[in-house]
């Protein structure tokens, strides 16, 4: 695998005041480079509009399309649309603030700085934009869509509520129950 960390790159030597448009896509490759993600594939167009001033960069990021990561309850591929957009300021400037750090949307660079590398920027918006729970959706029904065969297997080995009965009480929990709080 070649490294395609230059395709999320913006050249900026030479690039002159005012606006303008980029497209970049984040597809299986991208998140190979990432290497520890938790998405399979997908394939996300980042559309972004770049305003340049003399001392800032104001970038408007607009992702669109779908990714491919392993559901939470039954482990099958699961496809999710993502439609969302993002942005990023970047102060350019003399000299770099050791004592500033980068904020999630607030950056510094040299103001010589010739290339922004928006790897982990793009990254981090697309895991962010996830659900907290990735599982399948429910049908029209109410029913869970996530496969039934390895549901079923999950409800087999579920412990069974007579396996908790035996199980004695720590007696200083139930000196707890006997408190009495005012409220």
């Amino acid at each position: 695998m070649t490294d395609r960390r230059e395709d999320y790159v913006l050249r900026l030597s030479g690039v002159e005041v005012g606006s303008h448009k980029y497209t970049m896509i984040c597809d299986k490759a991208f998140f190979e480079l990432i290497g520890l993600s938790e998405i399979e594939n997908g394939s996300i167009k980042v559309q972004i509009e770049m305003e340049k001033s003399a001392t800032m960069l104001s970038l408007q990021f607009h992702f669109k399309g779908e990714i491919t990561v392993l559901c939470d309850r039954c482990l099958d591929f699961l496809t999710l649309p993502l439609d969302f957009t993002d942005f990023l300021v970047v102060n350019l400037v003399s000299q770099i603030d050791e004592t500033f750090e980068n904020d999630d949307n607030i950056w510094q660079l040299h103001e010589k700085a010739y290339e922004l590398d928006l790897t982990h920027f793009l990254y981090e918006a697309i895991e962010l934009a996830l659900p907290t729970q990735l599982i399948h959706p429910e049908d029209k029904n109410g029913d869970t869509t996530c496969n039934s065969e390895m549901l079923q297997k999950l409800a087999e080995l579920a412990p069974k509520d007579e396996e908790n009965v035996d199980i004695e009480n720590d007696p200083r929990w139930d000196v707890l129950k006997n408190l009495k709080l005012d409220n």
